[in-house]
């Protein structure tokens, strides 16, 4: 079961990259990502095993799930600032400080775990203040605290990791890292790069894929 739910993700990802390059498909797109973020819950529920961390892994891939699709269909139908676009995001954050809480209850709270999310926020505003190549707008305050959350839940990710021996928790916190500063220059960067998508979902559904793992 938990094999044919691998085979399944990897499968849905292939169809959803066919969905963003092909352009008679791209209405597809949502469906796509919908059909992709299935494929890692279909893998947590095989891992499950019904413990309060595990609990709180699945509530959170559950909040990326909505987030994923709410985004999806912000790209494929409303835009990059409309309601769906800020609902996905808000999804994400609450994803990402619950990772945060959960590694963080085994792995504890130090000092040095704040320095990447510091990092990030910095890079973040320096990207809003740069009009001519990043088009934020009013997403910018929002970007300084989603950047937060996302070095965070990395930073938290790598500790839980190096406590507990499960390092698939720190693959998937490093890709979703990853995939949401591809996120930066895809959505928002000024001159668009076809290329910034495939890495986006490649790096984003593997990483889910490790978190489900870890459920």
């Amino acid at each position: 079961m938990l094999i044919g739910s691998i085979v399944y993700s990897l499968v849905a990802l292939a169809f959803l990259l066919v969905t963003a390059y092909c352009r008679p498909l791209e209405n597809y797109y949502p469906w796509g990502k919908a059909a992709a973020s299935l494929g890692f819950l279909l893998v947590a529920l095989c891992r499950f095993s019904g413990s309060a961390q595990a609990w709180g892994l699945l509530l959170c891939l559950f909040l990326c799930a909505a987030g994923d699709v709410l985004l999806g269909l912000a790209n494929a139908h409303a835009g990059f600032f409309s309601r769906f676009f800020s609902a996905g995001a808000v999804c994400f954050v609450l994803a990402h400080a619950g990772f945060c809480l959960l590694f963080g209850f085994t792995s504890g709270w130090r000092p040095s775990q704040f320095l990447l999310p510091a990092c990030l926020v910095g890079a973040a505003a320096l990207a809003a203040r740069d009009k001519h190549r990043f088009r934020l707008r009013r997403m910018a305050a929002p970007a300084l605290f989603y950047s937060f959350f996302v070095g965070l839940m990395c930073a938290q990710s790598v500790s839980y990791a190096l406590h507990t021996g499960v390092w698939l928790a720190a693959v998937g916190g490093i890709l979703f890292l990853i995939s949401d500063c591809v996120l930066l220059f895809l959505y928002f960067y000024y001159k668009k790069r076809r290329a910034f998508r495939a890495l986006n979902l490649i790096t984003y559904y593997l990483g889910m894929l490790c978190l489900a793992l870890v459920v």
